[in-house]
């Protein structure tokens, strides 16, 4: 395939790996994208065989690229606007439009958007993982939702990978299912794309959300629900719902809603002791810290784990809430075990996994910040062998 010309520039997105590799080189899967399911069905076989590879998805005039390291999302790139990591900032309500706007002047081929916020105070490391993971996330959930086009899965040099990551595929395919469903639901719902919208008079006490009050504004009259979606820069995931709830209010009018379909339930995570999952983690944090202390980078990871999730997650918050680690780095089992007990979430062990991957994955963010890719690349293989077996 063709280098794509719109791709953004390599400031605009730190998990875009650069156009360089952009063009797939030996390509060794082709299909084509005749529903979802496919799509879901090769990021699946990709995260079962531990492949390394770029999976490439074209749908007219829409691009997106997912990076794979040993069956892990590490990083993601797409042409589109609102995958943008600016613009993915403001709608997170981390930056406001001006503050991008005027960093952006100062990027350049050594100096990325995420450093300009960083050095100016605007942007926190916390902050720059949050954004970083949110648009790889979105990227393969919008990617999951293509139902035309072709798919590639091409050979690509981890190495070129700048601030990359790794997220669990697992997690991230099973949220996007979920996603697909609801918008299968959601959809089914909604009056054709081409439906012409009308909005209706905003009462007095009625208040909108951001989101909201973007999509209620497009709505003139003269846009197809599928102008409204685009124009709005959400995205089709969150500018769908926006677009039901605005329609289900009473706020916007359209034709006569159609079935909803029905949801599939998740399927459930494997029993697992907390105590061995808790030293499984520590062992694989022991590790970290080593290794950075080595690299004479002390007290590195002396990150709370509470406020760490506050802004990812309020499930997570809430589960690790006081949750402090130690001087070399582990967390206290007598505290986690607490908020377990008490928590009243239906799934706590589930949660539990995802947000101590979440935290490791975390740490070793800050280690590719600050450590040359080989000797990183050795620390995640050590730290994988730590976790084996844990379904982190």
């Amino acid at each position: 395939m063709a280098k794509d010309a719109n791709l953004p520039p390599l400031e605009e997105s730190p998990t875009n790996p650069g156009l360089r590799s952009q063009e797939p080189g030996h390509v060794y899967m082709h299909a084509l994208i005749e529903d979802p399911s496919v799509v879901i069905d090769l990021v699946n076989f990709i995260h079962q065989a531990r492949r390394t590879g770029v999976l490439t998805a074209v749908s007219g005039p829409v691009r997106k690229s997912i990076y794979f390291h040993q069956g892990s999302v590490i990083a993601a790139s797409s042409n589109q606007p609102e995958d943008r990591f600016g613009d993915i900032m403001v709608r997170l309500g981390l930056v406001s439009r001006d503050t991008l706007e005027r960093a952006l002047r100062e990027v350049g081929p050594h100096r990325r958007i995420g450093n300009v916020l960083i050095s100016r105070g605007a942007l926190t490391n916390k902050d720059l993982w949050r954004v970083i993971r949110v648009q790889i996330e979105e990227i393969l959930f919008s990617a999951l939702l293509l139902d035309r086009g072709e798919l590639t899965l091409a050979h690509f040099d981890p190495a070129q990978v700048p601030n990359r990551t790794a997220l669990n595929t697992q997690h991230i395919l099973l949220e996007g299912v979920r996603r697909k469903d609801e918008m299968e639901h959601l959809r089914g719902e909604l009056p054709p794309p081409d439906s012409v919208l009308m909005r209706l008079r905003l009462e007095a006490g009625v208040t909108l959300d951001t989101n909201e009050r973007l999509i209620f504004d497009l709505v003139d009259g003269q846009r197809t629900l599928s102008k409204v979606a685009v124009d709005s820069g959400l995205g089709d995931f969150d500018s769908t719902r926006v677009l039901h709830h605005l329609l289900k209010v009473g706020l916007v009018t359209v034709g006569t809603p159609l079935a909803p379909t029905v949801d599939r339930p998740a399927p459930s995570s494997p029993n697992i002791s907390v105590g061995d999952i808790v030293r499984a983690v520590n062992e694989a944090i022991q590790t970290i810290d080593m290794e950075l202390r080595d690299a004479g980078h002390i007290g590195l990871i002396q990150h709370g784990v509470d406020n760490f999730f506050d802004d990812l997650d309020p499930a997570l918050g809430e589960l690790f809430d006081g949750v402090v680690p130690g001087k070399n780095g582990h967390l206290p089992p007598e505290r986690i075990f607490t908020t377990l007990q008490v928590s009243q979430s239906t799934e706590k062990v589930v949660l539990l996994r995802r947000g101590l991957n979440e935290y490791v994955q975390f740490l070793l963010f800050l280690a590719r910040e600050t450590m040359d890719f080989d000797r990183v690349e050795r620390l995640a293989s050590r730290v994988q062998d730590a976790l084996a077996g844990l379904e982190l």
